[in-house]
């Protein structure tokens, strides 16, 4: 109960703040926008990696369409299953097909999280995190690791967001207020937190974040 209860005032406050945070981190990925140049290789490999994904993406729904669909939505519940995680909760049961959708089971700890266990998939780039995690380990400086996250980037847009709609049950879990509240804030921080990546490895990403966060205090304060 006391957890519920917790988890509810982080949430609003996470609410209040989205705001200054779409502020901050917007400011911040904008800057990163801005200094993209095909002139350095990181940006080339990306781009190409981001490019390339496009008539594969045409290629495979004609070709083995019901794999394609079926990885599609593997990924998408493997997301689910991964930030529950976060909030403890312990998987019982995954089901993914080709053409009816899929469905996490997880159990504990009640309501927490659910919120974002629901919406995860909409923001949260699985594939592309893992890339960035294996990169920071193998090195960032490969021209293969920009190139897969350019991919994997282009797959969660272009899979994920085509789901993107109030219809999709995940958000209406969620709730309205609260997915245009979130979504466009951790979009914003995902999508940045990679951008950055690719700019300047792990130094780039740790900029990104604590610029991001002084930047939404610094707007805090000016405003109260």
């Amino acid at each position: 109960m006391v957890l519920q209860v917790i988890a509810k005032i982080l949430l609003i406050l996470f609410l209040l703040a989205a705001p200054f945070l779409l502020y901050g981190f917007g400011g911040e990925l904008l800057k990163i926008i801005a200094q993209i140049s095909l002139k350095d290789l990181r940006w080339t490999a990306f781009t190409i990696g981001f490019v390339v994904f496009l008539p594969f993406h045409f290629l495979a729904k004609r070709l083995f369409s019901s794999v394609w669909s079926y990885l599609q939505t593997l990924e998408h519940e493997l997301t689910h299953l991964l930030v529950g995680l976060v909030f403890l909760k312990i998987p019982v049961g995954i089901r993914v097909s080709a053409h009816s959708g899929g469905e996490v089971r997880q159990i504990g700890f009640g309501a927490i999280g659910q919120t974002w266990i629901s919406l995860a998939p909409y923001f949260f780039p699985t594939v592309s995190i893992f890339v960035v995690v294996l990169a920071y380990f193998i090195g960032a400086n490969s021209r293969i690791m920009p190139g897969l996250l350019g991919f994997s980037t282009a797959f969660h847009l272009v899979t994920n967001w085509a789901e993107t709609s109030f219809k999709q049950t995940d958000l209406q879990k969620a709730g309205i207020v609260k997915t245009i509240l979130i979504l466009p804030v951790m979009n914003t921080i995902c999508y940045g937190s990679i951008l950055a990546f690719v700019a300047g490895g792990d130094k780039g990403f740790g900029a990104f974040w604590f610029e991001g966060v002084s930047s939404s205090l610094k707007l805090f304060g000016r405003l109260f």
